[in-house]
């Protein structure tokens, strides 16, 4: 039986009469190729915007935030308890204690909000992409009069590598004999970082512990620790994060980049599948190409379809001949549509005229990424779909009576 079904599906494809270049042919294979590409530029995108988000976000913070649960900031005595329970956590890679404050950078006649890092720049195994991600200039902090800034607070300020910068901290303001006077202190810029993240180029401004802690009068005092984890253990910060809290007596607030970053990937987990879905309605429209399809040429192969039932060829025979003809060109197409959206989804990465709003998607670049689970899942659901849709037709067969065909009525 088999053997029949590829004698035909053979004849179909490699006779002289290129019946699989009907133009309804070529419009279900047309048809199936573009809604496949846009599904997989679709995917594509999603997928490589939530991945490089996920890498920027994870490279330009830690894993673990540890505070004070009470008013105030962590102190010495409280670092030394964090650091003997923390280095003895078999998920933690890193540590570092880091000041933060809120000040104001002002340079070439602009100012801009920005947020002061003081930072550990010595540390050779640090919480955070510090280093890596420092393009121009040096990661050198050890001048208190140097700075390393976020590429898009230099562009709006107009600064390069070597510019002097202002920072204020109304925060910590004095009041003089003129009235209040907010701290301020001027900077040159050594460097400049950029991580990929629009809301972190704009805003970060490292300076080295001693430097961050005059400026913030927290002498001896830190605002956080920070917390680098293992690999493997990343995806399980939410729960290590209260599993330390607990055992540490909720005497710190101890916080995720889940608890931070969570809604924002949740979010975005769920607009990739609500696009899936409304994206597979284009392959279910062009599947109405292969139910045409199916139709003429079951009208166009009554003759022989009359002959091959009289010679004893059952309706489940026949059915299956067409079958292997729609799914071998199903595969063609969705595989053709599959490496167009790749190609197409490659282009819009390169390309420089289209970039994205970084202040709105976080990102200014358009990132693709494809693996092998949504390749298949692609490949899986057009397939069905259209093997589906030529089911349709095929309930014609059982109706076709062979004395009529073969007297030439319709």
């Amino acid at each position: 039986m088999y053997k029949v079904i590829i004698y035909f599906i053979k004849k179909y494809i490699f006779s002289n009469r290129k019946e699989w270049l009907r133009s309804d042919s070529v419009f279900m294979v047309v048809g199936i190729i573009v809604s496949v590409a846009t599904l997989t530029i679709a995917q594509a995108i999603f997928e490589g915007y939530e991945t490089v988000l996920k890498e920027t976000i994870l490279g330009a913070n830690s894993h673990i935030y540890v505070f004070l649960s009470s008013d105030g900031y962590l102190n010495k005595d409280n670092l030394a308890e964090l650091d003997e329970f923390l280095t003895a956590q078999p998920e933690v890679a890193a540590i570092s204690p880091i000041i933060i404050t809120q000040v104001m950078a002002s340079g070439n006649g602009k100012i801009k909000g920005a947020l002061l890092r003081g930072i550990n720049w010595q540390q050779e195994n640090q919480p955070t992409l510090y280093r890596e991600k420092v393009f121009a200039g040096t990661y050198d902090l050890s001048d208190e009069n140097s700075t390393v800034i976020g590429s898009k607070l230099a562009q709006a300020l107009n600064i390069k590598v070597g510019d002097k910068i202002k920072l204020i901290s109304p925060m910590n303001s004095k009041m003089t004999p003129m009235g209040v006077k907010p701290k301020q202190q001027e900077f040159t810029v050594g460097g400049l970082y950029e991580s990929g993240m629009y809301d972190y180029d704009s805003k970060y401004v490292f300076v080295n512990y001693a430097t961050a802690a005059e400026f913030s009068a927290m002498e001896d005092e830190f605002s956080m620790l920070e917390v680098k984890l293992k690999p493997e253990f990343i995806e399980k910060a939410d729960y290590l994060a209260y599993r330390w809290q607990v055992f540490l007596d909720y005497q710190y607030q101890i916080s995720s980049w889940i608890d931070f970053n969570g809604n924002l990937f949740s979010l975005l987990t769920l607009e990739k599948w609500v696009i899936f879905i409304i994206l597979s309605f284009l392959i279910l429209i062009a599947s109405f190409n292969v139910v045409s399809s199916v139709s003429t040429s079951i009208i166009e192969k009554r003759q022989e379809l009359g002959i091959l039932k009289a010679f004893g060829a059952s309706h489940q025979l026949l059915q299956k001949i067409f079958v292997g003809k729609t799914l071998i060109i199903s595969v063609i197409a969705v595989s053709l549509g599959q490496i167009l959206g790749v190609l197409i989804a490659k282009f819009l990465s390169w390309q420089k005229f289209f970039v994205l709003k970084g202040d709105v998607y976080f990102l200014d670049k358009i990132n693709v990424q494809f693996s092998v689970l949504s390749w298949l899942l692609i490949l899986g659901v057009s397939l069905s779909i259209v093997i589906l849709a030529s089911f349709i037709p095929l309930r014609k067969i059982s109706t076709l009576e062979i004395t009529d065909i073969l007297r030439g009525k319709n």
